[in-house]
C-alpha cells in the first residue's frame, strides 16, 4: 500500500479524493472513510457489481435516503472536474461535489448490517453502534 499526501490540503475528504484520483492507475476507485471500522464485504460486491452494470462518474452507497460519499465508487475520468471545482472555491463538502457530474445512487435496505457498515466513528461513543 502507497500513501498519498493532499494537493489542496486542508478542505478534508475532498482533498483525499482528489490526490487519490490523480495517483491512480485504475480507472476506478472505491472511496471509503478512514472512520469506517466495519465495512461488509457482501455491500461492496454488491455495489461493484451494480457499478458495472450502471457505468457513471460516481456510485455512491444510500441507505434510508441517506448518501454516503465515503462509501463510493468513483471514475478517474472526473479528476478534472474536480480540480477545477476545487480551485474555483467549490465547498468542501463531497455531496455538492456530487451534483456537478454524473451521480448516481444504490439504494441498500435499512438493516443492521447495512447500518453498521456505513456507520462513522466520530466520537467514543460511535463505537456502541
Amino acid at each position: 500500500m502507497r500513501s498519498v499526501a493532499d494537493n489542496y490540503p486542508g478542505i478534508g475528504p475532498l482533498g483525499g479524493i482528489e490526490a487519490a484520483l490523480k495517483a491512480s492507475q485504475s480507472p476506478f476507485l472505491f472511496v471509503v472513510g478512514c472512520d469506517m471500522p466495519w465495512l461488509s464485504e457482501q455491500l461492496i460486491r454488491e455495489q461493484a457489481e451494480f457499478f458495472l452494470r450502471n457505468p457513471s462518474d460516481i456510485l455512491s452507497a444510500r441507505s434510508d435516503g441517506l448518501p454516503e460519499p465515503l462509501h463510493s465508487i468513483y471514475s478517474r475520468s472526473i479528476h478534472t472536474s474536480l480540480v477545477t471545482y476545487i480551485e474555483l472555491g467549490g465547498s468542501p463538502a463531497v455531496i455538492d461535489f456530487f451534483k456537478m457530474v454524473d451521480t448516481i445512487y444504490i439504494d441498500f435496505p435499512v438493516t443492521g448490517e447495512t447500518r453498521k457498515a456505513l456507520t462513522n466513528i466520530n466520537r467514543p461513543e460511535d463505537i456502541a453502534t
